[in-house]
């Protein structure tokens, strides 16, 4: 016999061999032996999945004429065989796609109504790639869809259900065919590899299996070639050499350049896949769904139960989403996404990837904002680490695992230092003290020595002080941060004389007011700020709005157009009005 393709030679015969789909064969064999047929049948799924292979094995089953107690055939009896060979007159197949015309469905509308070639058999028809029916054949279908003749059965096969008519769906029993799981499909690659002399190890497998996405047919026919490439050994290289695919240091090696922004690295990397003959578009979709696992272990704490991939794999994932921080994973799928388009759309391939890789390491030379989102994305996770190592820090540890940024590794800077110290004052006033911890905390600190002044008392009055004021509050914020800032910027200069500046703050803020009184370093920066403004030394006084002298009378109101025409009844000599004005003088002639 001629050589068979491995996915031909090994088709499952019984129910029990088929791969992954427990939920369907377990179901059509109880209908099998309940005697409880449907008239139609909607088998759904992706490819390589055992739709059409499943059909084959209702047909056998409904025909067997030595069925088992459990539904399953014989495979040995004259029609078992015909169905198996391809010969048998009670088992038709048609490709939807070459016969999708009105005229198609009108031939089986005529032949349906023949019997079966065997006394008491069932005539089985499958129609593969049904959603390829045209509309007007889907119509012609219906009526013999919903009630054909007692021996007839029909097996529609697609792996796009949408697209089939509604009336179609609702007429047909559906059963929904599943990926098969990648340690199922490495299960059942090692049992065919046994059985032919491969020589595979657990990584070649889990390649195979990773790349065939759920298909059975797939991963059989990649079994296959790689063993021919490695006479018989099924190794993770040799399933790179065969499909293209860039090893995994590849992704290692471009998760550390995102991290450390090392450009010179990731085009680095693109030239060595280049130069090695690796498919670069499969490498750019690699990549994403590389960036998606490591997004799916920063924020799915069940990683096992949401991604399908070998142990190995996820605790790679699990590894980089401790280093990259997840606006940056994000701007990595977005960006690696855009590249993919862009190389499908027929453009330079090499040069649109580089670019690619280039945005990702660089962010400062994208302008978009998921760039700035990806850099102070960066910088929180540096300020949090920075938190976590500094004792006396106003972030717990809990709160610090909770957040969703995963800290980064690049060693925090002196802009960094003053950032944590502003982050620490933020916590601090985000949460009012009682009175009693406020006076257990002037008891128990140390106020800072006040600064000696650098000049005499300084002779200012009211309206010069206020010029100088908002630069004062700005600097306050720059030294003391903003918790201090949040006091002083309520306060409003009342008053300056003879080097003594009152400051009232509003009535509703009397906390405000307790905190100005009572820090006295906070006091002694606001003196030494306005002595190096003003060229002299300050004293202040703090108050309230309600203790404010009383303000100044109105200006006398413009009177308004009713009181300028009561006003104005009196008549106006124009003449004498004119010689006012212009101060000239009548000369009568």
């Amino acid at each position: 016999m001629d050589y068979q393709a491995l996915y031909r030679k090994y088709r499952p015969q019984r129910f029990n061999e088929v791969v992954g789909q427990d939920h369907v064969i377990h179901t059509l064999a109880r209908e099998v032996v309940e005697g409880k047929i449907a008239h139609a049948y909607l088998f759904a799924g992706p490819r390589g999945t055992g739709k059409t292979t499943s059909a084959r094995l209702l047909a056998k089953a409904l025909n067997c004429e030595n069925l088992g107690s459990d539904g399953e055939p014989d495979d040995t009896c004259a029609s078992c065989v015909g169905i198996r060979e391809g010969t048998s007159l009670d088992v038709i197949e048609l490709d939807a796609a070459s016969h999708n015309k009105v005229e198609d469905i009108r031939e089986i509308r005529i032949n349906v109504g023949t019997v079966a070639a065997a006394a008491g058999a069932r005539r089985v028809y499958i129609l593969d790639e049904a959603h390829m029916l045209s509309r007007a054949a889907g119509n012609a279908l219906l009526k013999t869809l919903e009630e054909p003749p007692d021996h007839v059965v029909f097996v529609l096969a697609t792996t796009e259900p949408y697209k089939l008519l509604d009336t179609i769906r609702s007429r047909s029993q559906r059963f929904d065919f599943h990926p098969v799981p990648i340690e199922t499909l490495m299960d059942y690659m090692e049992e065919i590899s046994s059985r032919e002399g491969f020589q595979p190890d657990a990584t070649g497998l889990a390649t195979v299996a990773t790349h065939s996405r759920g298909s059975v047919r797939d991963a059989l026919s990649l079994l296959e070639q790689v063993a021919a490439l490695g006479q018989g050994a099924v190794t993770a290289e040799l399933a790179g050499r065969a499909l293209g695919l860039a090893d995994s240091e590849a992704f290692v090696t471009l998760a550390a350049a995102v991290q450390h922004q090392d450009a010179p690295s990731a085009l680095g990397l693109v030239a060595r896949l280049a130069s090695q003959g690796a498919d670069l578009r499969r490498f750019v979709s690699e990549a994403i769904g590389f960036f998606r696992g490591i997004f799916l272990a920063q924020y799915s704490p069940n990683l096992e139960e949401v991604a399908d991939e070998p142990a190995e794999t996820l605790a790679q994932w699990r590894l980089h989403s401790k280093e990259l921080t997840p606006a940056e994973v994000l701007r990595a799928v977005d960006i690696l996404g855009e590249a993919l388009h862009d190389v499908r759309q027929g453009r330079e391939e090499r040069l649109v990837i580089e670019l690619a890789l280039l945005r990702l390491t660089r962010p400062e030379t994208s302008p978009d904002v998921d760039a700035l989102t990806a850099r102070i994305g960066r910088l929180e996770a540096q300020i949090r680490e920075l938190q976590r190592a500094t004792p006396g820090t106003s972030v717990t540890a809990s709160e610090a695992e909770a957040s969703p940024f995963a800290p980064g590794s690049v060693e925090p800077t002196k802009a960094d230092d003053t950032a944590a110290a502003d982050a620490e004052d933020t916590s601090s006033a985000a949460k009012p003290a009682s009175k009693g911890e406020t006076a257990k905390q002037q008891a128990t600190s140390t106020p800072a020595a006040p600064k000696q002044p650098s000049a005499p008392a300084a002779d200012i009055d009211l309206r010069s002080f206020e010029t100088v004021w908002p630069q004062i509050v700005a600097s306050i914020r720059e030294e003391l941060g903003p918790r201090r800032h949040a006091f002083v910027k309520e306060a409003v200069p009342v008053a300056a004389e003879g080097g003594v500046v009152t400051l009232h703050l509003p009535d509703h803020l009397p906390f405000h007011l307790e905190q100005l009184q009572a820090d006295e370093e906070l006091q002694s920066s606001i003196t030494a700020i306005a002595a190096d403004r003003l060229g002299g030394s300050i004293t202040l006084a703090f108050g309230s709005t309600s203790a404010a002298p009383a303000a100044a009378p109105e200006p006398e109101r413009v009177p308004d157009k009713a009181q300028m025409l009561e006003e104005g009844d009196g008549e106006t000599d124009p003449t004498a009005l004119v010689v006012d004005i212009l101060g000239g003088e009548i000369i009568s002639e």
